[in-house]
Formats: C-alpha cells, structure tokens, sequence
C-alpha cells in the first residue's frame, strides 16, 4: 500500500488516529484547501520512501506561495495555489498525497523527527530502541543520507527542543509503537518496522511515516552508543538462523 492507503487503514484505529496529520490525496483543490486551512504542506509522492520526491509548500507572509523540494532554497515566489499547481507539474499518476506540515521541535536549530525500530522477537513485538533524526542544513526533510543530516540520541534532542518530561515522551512513543505495531499485523506480517514520529513545538507526537520490512539498522550505528544497534542486530540474526521471528 502507498502513503494514502496505509494513511486510511491506520485510521481505522481511534487511538492511532489521533496521532496522524490531515492528509489527502493531492490535485489543485486539495493543494487549494490545504494551503488556506494551514500554514504549510508537504507533498509526497505516494509510493516513494526515504523522503524521495518531497516537496514542502507554503504561503509567504506577501501572501504568495512558494516551495522547496527535498533541500535548498525556496523557489520564486507565485500568485495563486494554481500556478504552484502548475508549476509543480505533478500528474495524477503517479499518484500524491498533501499533508498539513507538522511545526517540528528543534535541535540547534534544525528540526528532527524521531525513528522507533519495532521487531518481531520470539513471536511478539518488541521495542528494540529509537533515536533523533535531525534535518541537515537547508533541507525539509529529516532523512539523513538524502536530506544531509545526523542523528542523536532522543533525550538529547527533546531536551534541547526545551521539551518537557522527556522519559514520559519515550514511554508514549513506545505505547503508540506497540499499537501501530498490532494494527499493522492486519494488513501484513512483518518482521521489523520503523516508525518515523514528529514531536511538534507544543509537545504532540504525530505519526510521519510506517516503514515496513526494511527499515534501516545502519541509524543505530551512527549513535556513539551502539548498545541498540547491536540489539538490532543480534534479534536480525535470529531471522537468519531460521527463527520465524
């Protein structure tokens, strides 16, 4: 499933739902609507990961509309939610989303998401560790190869972001982690997944991206810290030793 269908199917669950920005699927009205109602957007491919494609859109304060794909500076600003449609150029197929554009917390400057790794030990879930994914300079988007950036622990992050109660913010990433977790088991059995959360500026978490299957193991290794990477690992073994999982 592509970003609008996995967006619908986690719906499904009241307490996930909470968690998951206003999206849609994208045409001119959509990007129309979403550009009035909130103070920016993101535009994604549906079908892409690893921040591929990501454009981020917004209204400036001359009330003129301008965007940034995946890293750089803002294009020239335009007059009208149609001629940023236009100038877009995005067609219907293949297909994209426009969601609200969380206002992430910040770490020296930079905003940064949160990834949670999820495995499948011994045939239960369980939490392997989490770390902060900070955006490099310019870049909308937090995907450390692609976007430039770095990674850090999370207390570290929450903490110069002046976030509040950063051991209840874990536990709550970890308690949302295990039901996305059992949600997901009724679309696909998965062995591992990774889950990328924003905290925004007032301290809600919101869901960002599910990544099934393949999340990457090497984040973990970046840390100085490599306890959890080698709890990835040793649980990756297992897989390969013929363990279910």
């Amino acid at each position: 499933m592509g970003k609008w269908q996995l967006h619908r199917f986690f719906s499904g669950d009241d307490f996930i739902r909470r968690h998951m920005p206003p999206t849609v699927e994208y045409n001119s009205e959509s990007l129309k609507r979403f550009l009035n109602n909130y103070k920016a957007v993101y535009i994604k491919p549906n079908d892409e990961h690893q921040g591929i494609g990501i454009i981020k859109a917004w209204k400036t304060g001359q009330g003129m509309y301008t965007y940034v794909k995946v890293r750089g500076k803002p294009a020239a600003a335009l007059p009208t939610t149609d001629a940023l449609h236009q100038k877009l150029g995005i067609q219907s197929k293949p297909s994209f989303v426009v969601q609200k554009a969380i206002p992430l917390a910040r770490t020296k400057g930079r905003p940064f998401d949160i990834r949670v790794m999820m495995m499948r030990h011994h045939g239960k879930w369980t939490y392997v560790g989490m770390l902060a994914k900070v955006a490099g300079q310019n870049s909308i988007i937090t995907n450390v190869r692609r976007g430039g950036g770095y990674v850090e622990t999370v207390s570290a992050a929450l903490s110069s972001a002046g976030q509040q109660g950063v051991a209840k913010k874990e536990a709550q990433l970890r308690e949302l982690s295990y039901r996305i977790c059992q949600r997901a088991d009724r679309y696909k059995y998965s062995r591992q997944i990774g889950i990328d959360f924003g905290i925004d500026k007032k301290g809600n978490i919101w869901i960002i991206e599910v990544n099934y299957d393949y999340p990457s193991h090497a984040l973990f290794a970046q840390l100085r810290d490599r306890t959890m990477y080698h709890k990835i690992k040793q649980i990756a073994a297992t897989y390969k030793n013929g363990w279910k999982g």
